[in-house]
């Protein structure tokens, strides 16, 4: 067997060929699969070209949870954190989940979209608002939630980020709506945690989609939302908490859990008691709170296609960006890639943190342990 000797340029020119591939691939499996059309998978290309939005560094980020166990809280500011996590995270999630970070249930037929419907027009039918109704989004991401309940409602609504490149995104992405749709779409940089500079009594309903998860003290952010709505003003929450099997001492929930919280910027995860807690802390009344998901169960019964299935290995490929075929390979082939100096060190770092949050979280979901969406609906007394 006679092998032929590849020559430097050779090599650096098949791994750009591959280097433009690999997105390009990633394309081809979006459009063919029953996917979500907010993917964007240019974001992936613009990472391997660019880096890390901000610069962020992933040793930095990781030293964070460095030594914590199980369900612990970290010891930093959690909004310092949570700044820190989107600037790692944003541009993944775009890529691989869409413009909506958040979770949601359909049936086994029906494309990931629709699980982000779901759960948008589910918070929407409940803010009961109309055209022009003042509504806060806390903790707004890239704004996908608040653009659907706009769609659902016409509400104007304003969301809240601590992440100045959220807020950038979010505005490019609804610049290319229509006008009636950007009269009703705002975004400012705010800290949930310590509003600054909003009219106090103004606003007619909140929401938070799973953006409380973020904060261990959640009755300081809710808090801030009682001090902006008006009086009867209504607060609709989809909430992470722990479920009645989670047990701290059981060691394979424990390292589901360290995972999710490292991977997901995350803080401490409360009980369902402890999270409702925190809602009349603040001074709210809570009029109604169950586990959306099980709406799910309860809708869809052996056709349910579980919140977490996208990031759990499935044969219906609705998500490949997600799925661990694609995601699990990618840091190790980004790796390669960062070695010879074609994408920045930093971001097959960040591709395998996104692992371990999806591994953790889905792994907490898949066994009942945890659910993202615990529905609370509360009330500022009049």
């Amino acid at each position: 067997v006679e092998f032929t000797e590849i020559s430097g340029t050779e090599m650096k020119c098949s791994t750009v060929v591959m280097w433009l591939l690999l997105p390009a691939l990633a394309g081809v499996l979006v459009k063919l699969s029953n996917g979500n059309p907010t993917q964007t998978v240019g974001k992936l290309l613009h990472m391997m070209k660019h880096g890390i939005v901000g610069g962020e560094r992933v040793d930095a980020f990781d030293s964070l949870y460095e030594g914590l166990n199980a369900n612990d809280q970290h010891a930093a500011p959690d909004v310092e954190v949570a700044n820190s996590f989107y600037n790692l995270a944003t541009e993944f999630y775009e890529y691989g989940w869409g413009d909506s970070f958040h979770f949601g249930f359909r049936q086994q037929w029906e494309g990931h979209g629709k699980a982000m419907l779901n759960s948008q027009n589910w918070v929407a039918s409940r803010l009961q608002v109309s055209n022009m109704s003042r509504v806060l989004d806390m903790g707004c991401g890239i704004g996908g939630p608040l653009r659907g309940i706009v769609r659902a409602t016409g509400a104007n609504i304003t969301g809240l980020t601590i992440n100045e490149y959220q807020v950038k995104r979010a505005r490019e992405i609804t610049k290319t709506l229509p006008r009636w749709m950007q009269e009703r779409c705002h975004f400012v940089v705010q800290d949930y945690l310590n509003v600054q500079g909003m009219e106090e009594g103004a606003y007619d309903a909140a929401f938070y989609m799973e953006s409380s998860l973020h904060t261990e003290d959640r009755a300081r952010t809710f808090g801030e939302t009682f001090k902006l709505l008006k009086p009867g003003g209504r607060l609709v929450a989809m909430e992470y908490v722990t479920l009645p099997p989670w047990n701290p001492k059981d060691p394979v929930h424990a390292e589901l859990m360290r995972q999710h919280l490292h991977g997901n910027g995350a803080a401490r995860t409360p009980s369902i008691e402890e999270d409702l807690a925190m809602f009349r802390e603040a001074g709210f009344e809570v009029k109604e709170h169950f586990d959306f998901m099980e709406m799910g169960t309860e809708m869809y019964g052996d056709t349910l296609f579980p919140w977490w299935g996208d990031l759990q290995f499935n044969w219906r490929f609705h998500l490949p960006a997600a799925h661990p075929w694609i995601r699990k390979p990618l840091p190790y082939i980004l790796s390669v890639f960062a070695k010879i100096g074609l994408v920045p060190e930093d971001v097959p770092a960040a591709a395998e943190l996104m692992n371990i949050g999806g591994d953790g979280l889905s792994g907490l979901g898949k066994l009942g342990l945890l659910t993202p969406q615990y529905y609370v609906l509360a009330v500022k007394p009049k």
